[in-house]
């Protein structure tokens, strides 16, 4: 999932469990939905608001490319065109891109399905005001599972080609991995926000906001799926990403990659 999606696919957390320990918890109560879930307690909720998300991921961009491009730099140094500039490659490189941002928002259904849940349960969208794919699953899912799903994408498309590109040699490999672990930035903030949750609870994607619903233990079987209805609204369901706040947040990127950058070639 790519740093603009993260704000609005709706991953957060809503604990049915014990506190999560993250600064980023609001333990408001707030007023029990219309039709209610069996809980014993009222829920809590770890999100992260999307703006927060957003400069968060941008703000990842530099360590990425330092870890990523710093490597290839230091074995095999910055090639003499270290980018295409005929107009048959630049179209097949972006291409390759919007192909990954799409199998990226893929292998999150795929690692889904490959936990407890189906092809029927994982909803794809586009967010088209961040002109952003989505994949959300819609039913609850061991928090293991769920991990691995938010983790695919990186590691498939990122690190794999990262990996490839640093064996060979070969910079596009290697820049292509570096922008498709970009495109995981937010993802990472997921596992973060996930980190006190235990492996056999059921999670289920946050229909609004950026992470989760932890909806049972680990003890418990299976539980129904959560409906929107279902969730109480959070002080952060209204922050909206206006225009000029992404084309903040696109400068902000530039700068955060290309400090990493020169860091790396330094």
């Amino acid at each position: 999932m790519n740093i603009a999606d993260q704000h609005s696919t709706g991953r957060g957390c809503i604990s049915f469990l014990r506190p999560i320990r993250s600064r980023t918890i609001d333990r408001t109560n707030p007023t029990p939905p219309s039709h209610p879930l069996n809980l014993e307690r009222p829920p809590s909720q770890a999100v992260l608001p999307p703006v927060d998300a957003q400069v968060r991921g941008a703000a990842l961009l530099a360590p990425i490319a330092l870890l990523s491009i710093g490597p290839h730099l230091a074995l095999w140094g910055l090639p003499g065109t270290p980018f295409p500039f005929d107009s048959g490659s630049i179209l097949l490189f972006c291409g390759a891109f919007v192909l990954g941002v799409l199998f990226h928002e893929g292998l999150h259904g795929l690692g889904h399905v490959r936990g407890e849940a189906s092809w029927s349960d994982v909803r794809f969208g586009m967010h088209w005001k961040a002109l952003t794919p989505f994949a959300q699953c819609t039913v609850p899912t061991r928090t293991r599972s769920y991990r691995i799903a938010i983790a695919l994408p990186g590691l498939v498309l990122g690190a794999g080609p990262l990996v490839l590109g640093l064996a060979t040699g070969i910079w596009l490999l290697t820049f292509y991995g570096f922008l498709m672990l970009v495109a995981a930035a937010g993802d990472l903030l997921i596992l973060w926000v996930l980190r006190g949750v235990p492996a056999g609870a059921w999670v289920q994607d946050h229909p609004r906001q950026v992470g989760c619903l932890v909806v049972a233990g680990a003890e418990d079987p299976a539980p129904p799926a959560v409906s929107e209805e279902d969730v109480p609204a959070g002080a952060t369901d209204g922050d909206k990403l206006s225009f000029a706040h992404l084309l903040f947040l696109a400068a902000f990127s530039a700068v955060c990659a290309a400090v990493g950058f020169l860091i790396a070639l330094w």
